[in-house]
């Protein structure tokens, strides 16, 4: 490996294009596997970072003013014992809601429940979940419950109904619920008065399928289902200038007193719209991870290809470098020539797997409404990556080459 370099950068390009092109067969197929690995990589983290955008979106819409109270406990203790203590599971009362109402810093407390009754609409008959809610539910999310036709149900109305997007038309088969239309909750004439927008996120295709109804309207339609006065959530929107986790550690412990539990045994949880952000992201990121490594193992399996393609080019060539070696070329010129053919390879099936991913990743957002989102940073380390896998698995069969004695080289046969 001694002396200078007598092949100049260009010719030694040329030198590593024409010898690929000559096995082009092997060639193609090396940079098919790096092809996978490279779209594999594209692919998963196009979509995870796009599910991270999308849900991150449609969480922000809740706002840090906002807090949901559950009837199930979710301190870090009830969890880290659910092996042999499952978490604590009480019930929220109307009591609860007008105390809550009572704290200083609280602006408004909406109720409510869920549960099945049967739904029917012209010839249609069906089981369905029905939400049962205050009119602030809608006003505490504005950002997320959206009219689209009609209205929303004043307080005090009954036997009126909100439907989402997706229920209006998915429900009922042919048949299109619109406003003024009348449906039949649990034998009851039900009237129509509002239909939501899409929301058409990562989280709602559940809140895209809601029924909405007046929330005293739901004592009668979940009787039996349900206890005298229970609510099956609340949420709570805070006044400004008012700290979340202020108005939190207010309403537990006036729940705390109201249940008779101690603090460190709660039968319910306030849950702030930072912990829903943080849990998730924690389940994204974790996600992420999984993912991410199952296409680096996929982009690993393409770089073992082109390093057994490179041996095998090395050994097919054995007295070519030998030739070269005696007619004055030297061991960095024939590193040269092995390491620029393991990055053209890698250069190529990066380049090609990017075009590829790119397809995929407009057929899925564009025909099967998968969030993506590609970042300029995941292209640039998608590229590097496989230019430097390319070049990495070449690096061993090119110092072997290189370091061949040119009289051993001649004779091999």
């Amino acid at each position: 490996m001694n002396g200078e370099p007598t092949m100049k950068l260009d010719e030694a390009f040329l030198y590593s294009v024409k010898s690929l092109s000559i096995r082009s067969l092997r060639s193609w197929l090396t940079i098919t596997g790096m092809v996978i690995g490279v779209i594999a990589l594209v692919v998963i983290l196009s979509v995870s970072e796009g599910f991270q955008k999308d849900i991150n979106t449609q969480l922000s819409s809740f706002g840090s003013d906002t807090l949901i109270i559950f009837p199930v406990s979710s301190s870090s203790q009830a969890f880290s014992l659910s092996f042999a203590r499952p978490p604590t599971s009480g019930k929220l009362f109307e009591e609860d809601v007008t105390d809550i109402l009572g704290i200083p810093g609280v602006d408004s407390v909406s109720r409510s429940n869920f549960g099945r009754a049967s739904l029917s609409f012209k010839a249609k008959n069906i089981t369905a979940t029905v939400y049962s809610s205050d009119r602030e539910s809608f006003e505490q999310l504005p950002d997320y419950l959206k009219i689209e036709s009609g209205r929303l149900y004043k307080e005090g109305e009954h036997n009126v109904a909100v439907f989402a997007a997706d229920a209006t038309t998915d429900l009922f088969g042919k048949d299109k619920v619109q406003v003024g239309s009348v449906i039949m909750i649990n034998q009851k004439n039900y009237r129509v008065v509002g239909v939501l927008e899409r929301i058409g996120s990562s989280l709602s295709s559940t809140d895209d399928k809601a029924i909405y109804i007046p929330f005293d309207d739901g004592k009668k339609v979940f009787a039996g289902q349900i206890v005298e006065n229970e609510v099956g959530y609340i949420s709570v929107k805070i006044k400004s200038g008012f700290e979340a986790n202020q108005i939190k550690n207010s309403i537990e412990r006036k729940l705390a007193s109201n249940h008779h539990v101690r603090a460190d045994d709660l039968d319910f949880s306030v849950i702030t719209s930072e912990q829903i952000m943080e849990t998730v992201g924690g389940i994204l990121f974790a996600s992420q991870l999984v993912l991410g490594a199952v296409a680096l193992i996929a982009s690993v399996v393409g770089a073992i290809g082109i390093s057994n393609t490179m041996f095998m080019n090395v050994l097919e060539r054995i007295k070519e470098i030998g030739i070269i070696k005696s007619i004055g070329g030297t061991g960095n010129d024939i590193l040269k020539i092995f390491l620029i053919e393991s990055a053209i390879i890698g250069f190529a099936g990066g380049l090609i797997g990017l075009i590829i991913g790119f397809i995929i990743l407009e057929i899925l957002q564009n025909f099967l409404g998968v969030p993506v989102f590609l970042r300029l940073r995941i292209v640039a380390f998608v590229f590097l990556f496989s230019l430097g896998t390319g070049f990495a698995a070449g690096l061993i069969p090119a110092f072997r080459a290189a370091k061949m004695d040119p009289i051993e080289a001649l004779r091999y046969d």
